[in-house]
């Protein structure tokens, strides 16, 4: 089968070749309407076309792939959805976005440039200051730790603000007195540490007593143990680390008898599809990813180009997601 080139895209289109070249590299400066914008990339992807990343280097000079370290990243389902979003994001403007293990890397970071000639390297965590400077001396822009509290510049999303969202929504109901339960998972710290700051913070603001944290696992044993930890502070709601641990909590809650949210409220993180099939349902905090991932994908292509990025306003991209268990 024929290779689908820019001209058949033009064609399917209705639209110039001229115009199709624009949109597909991300020139936004030359009037193109974004109803034609999206005709565009719609066109492309539904014909398959994809273009030449030979030529696309040899016109800029430099490579247009977007190499993803994932350095201690969950495996979750919503950050499945992130890095969707922020691929289509970056697809968008031209580029193509790779994601690579960090830890199984052979040669480490170093090896990235030689294999792979990326446009740009962005890291979940953050890279030791050697490969990083080996990075910046061949000539590749680094944007790394983007997904601890320090990213609220680059994605619009401060994930304190998580915590505090949780400790507000369970306040409201009259809960005076609230635990946290953390997990020690390594690939969950950029995300539980700041959460659980959020939730001190706004206990103080609120003038609630200390929130009560307890460390456990993604089982029942542990969650039963943190049940009696909180039992013992008169803890009446618990702000989960994410909605797993949530879950975790309300089982153990259910083997122990314990009433939901009679005796005790529960509220997750992330809105994961399990969370509106427990009994009873899930409270949680939905995200919407679009918004972080498109912020990030816009700093990875100014930063690419040799622009400075923006940083980001916080978007609205919160929202509770009341059901039965708070």
């Amino acid at each position: 089968m024929a290779r689908v080139t820019s001209l058949d895209v033009a064609r399917e289109a209705g639209v110039s070749q001229t115009t199709v070249s624009f949109v597909l590299n991300g020139k936004n400066e030359f009037g193109i309407s974004e109803t034609t914008r999206r005709l565009v990339l719609e066109t492309a992807q539904r014909l398959g076309y994809a273009p030449s990343a030979v030529a696309r280097a040899l016109r800029s000079g430099r490579s247009q792939v977007v190499v993803f370290l994932l350095s201690d990243a969950p495996v979750s389902e919503p950050f499945g959805r992130f890095k969707r979003e922020v691929t289509t994001a970056l697809q968008a403007q031209g580029f193509t976005c790779v994601f690579l293990e960090l830890s199984g890397l052979a040669g480490g970071v170093s090896a990235v440039c030689q294999h792979l000639d990326p446009a740009i390297v962005v890291s979940t965590a953050v890279l030791p200051e050697g490969d990083k400077q080996a990075l910046v001396r061949s000539g590749v822009p680094v944007i790394d730790g983007v997904l601890g509290a320090e990213d609220a510049s680059v994605t619009g999303l401060d994930q304190r603000e998580i915590g505090r969202t949780q400790v507000r929504h369970l306040a409201d109901r009259g809960h005076r007195v609230i635990g946290f339960a953390a997990v020690d998972e390594r690939q969950d710290q950029p995300f539980c540490l700041p959460r659980l700051e959020g939730v001190r913070e706004q206990c103080r603001a609120l003038g609630l007593a200390e929130p009560v944290v307890v460390t456990t696992d993604y089982s029942l044993d542990g969650a039963g143990a943190a049940l009696a930890r909180w039992a013992e502070s008169e803890v009446t709601a618990v702000a989960a680390f994410n909605d797993v641990a949530a879950v975790a909590v309300l089982g153990a809650c259910r083997m122990r008898g314990l009433e939901v949210p009679g005796q005790l409220a529960i509220i997750g993180v992330d809105n994961d599809s399990v969370a509106r099939l427990t009994v009873p349902t899930l409270t949680t905090i939905g995200i919407d990813l679009t918004v972080p991932a498109r912020s990030l994908a816009r700093a990875i292509v100014d930063v690419a180009r040799g622009n400075v990025p923006e940083t980001s306003v916080a978007a609205e991209s919160l929202t509770v997601i009341p059901r039965e268990s708070s």
